[in-house]
């Protein structure tokens, strides 16, 4: 069977002809690719890399023996048949694009549960989201909307490029303003500065470093301000959590109520695949199809 594996750190992926594997096993339609891949790949990834060669991927939507299709995380998805071992295995709810079902896993899932588990949204919130133009920001800002914040902002570097579901975009060093709720795919300035501007009782969601890995606060900033911040990691939830959230955001994607941008490559294309999630946050949703065609 066909594989995409890495064989040396810091390079890029190819695809190699591999052992079938044994066992319970998926066959997978698409597979794709998160900045948690590129990490492990440049060997920054701060719970190691496998030993090379490896297959990569982290998640998958596969079909099993008797026909129903599922979401499947673990590690070495990138290939036309995967094992099945003990990591999340949720069943794609009816009516769900294959391309769409991966859009809702770690990458949509994080953003989803930024908002609707590790801080409830209210009706009377100001919801700013840092990082508003990829995936995750952007699946935080249309949840955020449909929880029923009072005003949601979006902040990102390519305005242009936030959902419209946003009641506000503005540019990442704009004026931001008096948020009840921090989304922050960043860290590093842009959170110092939503921080400083933020309402008293601000509850900051911490999930993401794109623009550093340190950030420093005033004393009147988080003390001044009673703020409450809580930092979110998708690896770290319960597994009924991550299902039960997998299939909320599966069905507001099925109905129209959240939608997301995909971008998808055959299997033989996984180095310019790999590339483009490498060259920063691309804004979309990099899918690899694996099924042959």
């Amino acid at each position: 069977m066909r594989a995409a594996r890495l064989h040396e750190l810091g390079g890029v992926p190819r695809v190699d002809e591999l052992a079938e594997p044994e066992g319970d096993v998926l066959e997978v339609t698409v597979s794709t690719l998160n900045p948690v891949d590129i990490s492990i790949g440049n060997g920054r990834f701060y719970g190691g890399s496998p030993p090379l060669p490896y297959v990569i991927g982290s998640e998958l939507i596969g079909r099993a023996s008797d026909g129903r299709r599922f979401w499947y995380r673990a590690l070495g998805t990138m290939a036309e048949r995967v094992a099945i071992g003990d990591g999340d295995l949720v069943e794609v709810p009816h009516g769900v694009a294959d391309e769409v079902a991966v859009a809702c896993g770690v990458a949509g899932l994080t953003g989803w549960l930024a908002v609707s588990w590790r801080t409830a949204i209210q009706p009377d919130d100001v919801v700013l989201v840092l990082g508003a133009s990829g995936i995750v920001g952007s699946t935080a800002l249309q949840g955020a909307k449909l929880l029923g914040a009072r005003r949601v902002v979006g902040a990102a570097r390519r305005v242009e490029a936030i959902p419209g579901a946003a009641d506000d975009a503005i540019p990442i060093d704009g004026d931001l303003p008096a948020a009840t709720v921090i989304v922050d795919a960043l860290w590093g300035e842009p959170v110092q500065r939503a921080l400083a501007a933020a309402a008293t009782g601000v509850r900051l969601v911490h999930l993401g470093q794109s623009a550093g890995p340190s950030a420093t606060f005033e004393s009147a900033w988080v003390r001044g301000k009673v703020a409450n911040i809580f930092g979110h990691s998708l690896f770290a939830l319960p597994k009924d959590v991550r299902a039960r959230g997998y299939r909320e955001l599966c069905e507001h994607a099925r109905d129209g109520r959240i939608a997301f941008a995909v971008e998808t490559y055959p299997l033989e294309r996984i180095a310019a695949a790999w590339q483009r999630q490498a060259s920063g946050s691309p804004g979309t949703k990099i899918v690899i199809s694996v099924a042959s065609s």
